[in-house]
């Protein structure tokens, strides 16, 4: 009896285990088949992404930078500890390069070559000093060759040919730098490039041009503090749906130069000490500048030729040693509106053989040395106010006066009676 009892329990041990053994082994195949189902093709890659040591004392560290660059893989992290590292590095994978202070984690270009050569998308570069790169056109603290999504940011990048350029370059972002002392050139210059963001940025004393882009479109400067540069604060050719904002341009020929360049915003800058007119634009159409501040430049606030369907509102142009503003050879209407145009020593406005009404509507225009004056040109002047009740029909007597000459057309009627609060 005994030894049937124990068979059957046998019987069913070896039941229950057999089940559980089929549950478990189907689960495993389960998994098995859901992992084949959702695993990339055998074209991706799995690993996990590495840090990689230069300097320091670390057992195993990289002694160059470039070593530890052609050991990484896409994903990568290089950490470079602080020293001097006398480099021309060239950068072709997705890695992270970090130095470990700005100040004291220096790459040294030996004046020759790009310091740092970037032709790899989605490259990070923060924590260095970048200087002493070669002096041809192309040599720079940083180049980025057909490389797009990259960010460069926390470093002081100096005494370079130029600073950093960018050539086919897109989406890339430069922010919370020094960027100055670019020797021949400008501290930075995107050609053929779009979507590229500065922001945050210390910009001194370039050679040529604090920023410059050329042939590009929706590139954008914001918080920017652009001093003592050679030619253009900055300077935007042949470009399209551009910003400008939040910036001061301080101490170069001009702040703020385009060149056939169309329907960008400028907005929130200061212009100021330039040593000619503190904002140039010429043959370039459909732009805006709006709360803008020029001031105490050399020639002029604003200067425009063979311009049209330009905007400028709420700005203040004020004590400039010739205009406030300046338009010349119009081919189209400008308009000028809100503004305050005061203290400039020759003309509030000045319009010089416009083919096509200008509108100067709505400001407050007086102590200047002459409020308007028209060159064989038409303009709508009226609704502003003139610094006196009287309008400007006191001929500088009390408030600003208009003139015209070469058979001009100015209408000035109705003015405002008191200054106009925008």
């Amino acid at each position: 009896m005994m030894g049937a009892i124990n068979r059957l329990c046998a019987k069913f041990i070896y039941s229950y285990n057999y089940i559980e053994f089929m549950r478990r082994l189907w689960a495993c195949i389960v998994v098995i088949l859901l992992f084949i189902h959702i695993a990339p093709s055998n074209d991706a890659k799995f690993s996990l992404n590495d840090i990689l040591y230069v300097g320091g004392s670390g057992e195993g560290n990289y002694t160059t930078i470039q070593a530890a660059i052609n050991d990484a893989k896409d994903g990568d992290t290089i950490f470079v500890y602080s020293g001097t590292y006398y480099e021309n590095l060239v950068v072709s994978k997705s890695i992270t390069l970090m130095g470990e202070n700005k100040e004291t984690t220096i790459i040294d270009g030996e004046r020759k070559g790009n310091v740092i050569y970037i032709t790899a998308n989605r490259v990070e570069i923060s924590g260095f000093t970048i200087t002493h790169s070669g002096w041809e056109d192309n040599e720079a603290g940083i180049g980025i060759i057909n490389a797009d999504y990259c960010e460069i940011f926390d470093c002081i990048i100096s005494e370079n040919n130029r600073g950093i350029y960018g050539i086919r370059a897109h989406h890339n972002m430069i922010r919370d730098s020094i960027i100055s002392d670019a020797e021949r050139l400008s501290n930075i210059a995107f050609y053929y490039s779009s979507y590229n963001h500065l922001r945050n940025l210390t910009v001194l004393r370039a050679n040529w041009t604090g920023i410059f882009f050329t042939n590009g479109q929706h590139n954008k400067v914001e918080n920017c503090l652009v001093k003592d540069c050679g030619y253009y604060g900055v300077g935007i050719d042949y470009s399209q749906y551009c910003t400008v904002s939040n910036c001061t341009m301080e101490n170069a020929a001009a702040g703020i130069k385009l060149y056939k360049t169309h329907d960008s915003e400028f907005y929130n800058n200061t212009i100021t000490k330039s040593k000619g007119s503190g904002v140039t634009l010429y043959y370039s159409k459909g732009n805006n500048f709006s709360w803008c501040e020029m001031e105490e430049n050399t020639y002029n606030g604003i200067y425009m030729k063979e311009c049209e369907n330009n905007v400028v509102e709420k700005c203040m142009l004020q004590n400039n040693n010739i205009c406030g503003i300046y338009i010349e050879l119009a081919t189209g209407s400008n308009t000028v509106r809100m503004c305050d145009i005061k203290g400039n020593h020759q003309l509030g406005v000045y319009l010089k053989r416009c083919s096509a009404i200008t509108l100067v509507n709505y400001n407050n225009i007086y102590n200047n040395g002459w409020g308007l004056w028209a060159n064989v040109s038409s303009c709508d002047a009226r609704y502003n106010y003139w610094g006196t009740i009287f309008g400007p029909l006191t001929f500088g007597l009390l408030g600003d006066g208009i003139g015209w000459d070469g058979g001009a057309k100015v209408s000035f009627f109705p003015w405002q009676l008191f200054e106009i609060e925008w």
